[in-house]
């Protein structure tokens, strides 16, 4: 059997530990920096490492290896396609049974990971070198200038290394697939030190399962493994306890309950190393859970859109308080006036919303994430554009989830076609194609693409429109109006026997 791959297939890493002779393919790292190794079922697809020529995944993955491995001669590593993989697999373990004499099947697939030793030991020898004091590292370093020392030791943000995330044992423990959190775009968001949408996770305690709603992030821990944080949905927010060593006063809990954000910098205390550090303080309005964020971690923008804010504006927006009634200018043009505040969740500057919007007292996190998308749809400021004007892309558009394509076309300001969606109120689904108005600030909806024709707005398209106008808006289809059941798409007149028996029968006669 051949183990020749295609330059467009995606690898998978399988190790062979030289000590027990074991081999299977790899799906990250466990906390000892071991390799943490998976059969080839199709279940543990989702677990594989998986990467291609031109991605870092390999990269993060060997210098995490060799900082936390101890015996890290022991492990051989290959490379080989990810399609069948259960079969190269097994041609994979009756070659290592004499690795000599197959040595010229096995070297293409080798991998060489003799640079990535010697990065490590690298960077385990500069970092011995930042514990010295600065006489000592000019020393070692041979009188180089503080200014190139202190460039080499600026790190450039780096995003979670998904390579050491354990996704077998989050779906086994939390009920949580990376499928389908990648699916929804919350995958990005917390590889980028984020929290995904409210989710459905089903924790597992003893031989049972309970499905609860909550929001995920991730947390790296300092053996460079990471773990996921359930932040579950809290009834109210817990302001009568001590938050990080500091306690909330009337005041704070008036403007957190107002608001979502207290309007303040706090003194937050880090348990572990006991120093204090500067922080804002708001409340997830999807959770009701206090959150906070160190003030260094914020950054005050110069301005808004085409708004420029003033050095009093950045002042205020810094000390935490809100700059109420600022009128905005979008890259669009559109103005309006708004309520300017720093805001964890935001990890920065936010529109502050309603205080319809905020009904804290409301148990149910859905139902305030409800609450915001239906006062978001009547005031475009928050749900079609950003602060900087931008076009958001919602999930969904009359409840068809759309696609990361469509998204990221919608964005562009290009038109997407969706279809099946429920827009009459007895659920029947119609299509249209949609596109950003500029001029309006929302999207428009379309019978045909705008994009290649001069379409006429119409919602629904044309071969709704009967049936919207019998479903929703109550008119009379002078065809169809004794057939006593919701109108589908492009009807027009009945559509099997039954309905035409109960469009002829007499008036005044029971069905």
């Amino acid at each position: 059997m051949e183990l020749k791959k295609k330059e467009t297939e995606k690898d998978v890493l399988v190790v062979r530990d030289e000590k027990t002779g074991e081999i299977g393919v790899v799906a990250g790292l466990k906390s000892d920096g071991t390799p943490n190794v998976t059969g080839t079922k199709p279940e543990n697809g989702q677990a594989f490492l998986r990467f291609d020529r031109n991605g870092d995944v390999l990269d993060n993955f060997f210098s995490n290896f060799f900082r936390q491995c101890k015996e890290p001669k022991r492990f051989g590593f290959y490379r080989v396609t990810a399609d069948g993989v259960e079969n190269v697999l097994a041609v994979l373990k009756d070659l290592l049974k004499n690795p000599e004499a197959n040595k010229e099947l096995l070297v293409p697939h080798l991998v060489d990971t003799e640079k990535y030793e010697k990065l490590a030991k690298q960077e385990q020898t500069e970092t011995l070198l930042k514990e010295k004091t600065p006489q000592e590292q000019s020393e070692a370093k041979g009188q180089q200038p503080e200014a190139q020392q202190g460039d080499k030791q600026k790190k450039e943000y780096q995003p979670i290394d998904e390579s050491r995330i354990n996704w077998p044992e989050l779906e086994e423990k939390w009920g949580v697939n990376r499928q389908s959190l990648e699916a929804s775009g919350d995958l990005k968001k917390m590889l980028n030190f984020g929290k995904s949408s409210l989710v459905t996770v089903a924790p597992k305690f003893g031989d049972e399962r309970f499905e609860t709603e909550a929001r995920l992030s991730f947390k790296v821990l300092p053996n460079g493994n990471v773990q996921l944080v359930p932040h579950l949905i809290r009834k109210e927010p817990q302001l009568d306890k001590a938050f990080e060593g500091y306690s909330f006063s009337a005041e704070d809990k008036d403007h957190l309950k107002k608001t979502g954000n207290m309007g303040r910098i706090a003194q937050l205390t880090d348990k572990n190393t006991g120093k204090t550090v500067p922080a804002y303080i708001s409340i997830d309005r999807l959770t009701n859970n206090v959150v906070a964020i160190p003030v260094n971690k914020v950054r005050i923008p110069d301005k808004i859109g085409n708004t420029a804010l003033t050095e009093q504006d950045i002042k205020t927006l810094r000390s935490g308080q809100p700059i109420s009634n600022k009128e905005i200018i979008l890259a669009n043009g559109k103005k309006f006036t708004a309520t300017l505040q720093v805001n964890v969740e935001q990890r920065g500057v936010e529109f502050v919303p309603h205080s319809s919007q905020l009904k804290q007292e409301n148990s149910q996190g859905k139902k305030i994430e409800k609450q915001e998308e239906k006062q978001q749809s009547k005031d475009n400021r928050f749900q079609w554009l950003d602060a900087n004007g931008n076009i958001r892309a919602p999930k969904t558009f009359g409840g068809v989830t759309l696609t990361p394509e469509q998204q990221s076309d919608y964005t562009a300001g290009k038109t997407i076609l969706v279809k099946d969606m429920v827009h009459d109120k007895q659920g029947q689904p119609y299509t249209a194609y949609i596109k950003f108005n500029q001029e309006e600030g929302k999207p428009k909806y379309y019978r045909s693409d705008p994009d290649v024709s001069h379409a006429q707005q119409v919602i629904p398209a044309s071969e709704n429109r009967t049936q919207v106008a019998v479903n929703s808006d109550g008119k009379t289809n002078e065809a169809t109006k004794h057939i006593g059941k919701p109108m589908l798409q492009e009807q027009t007149a009945p559509i099997n026997k039954q309905q035409e028996q109960r469009q002829n029968k007499p008036k005044g006669i029971g069905v």
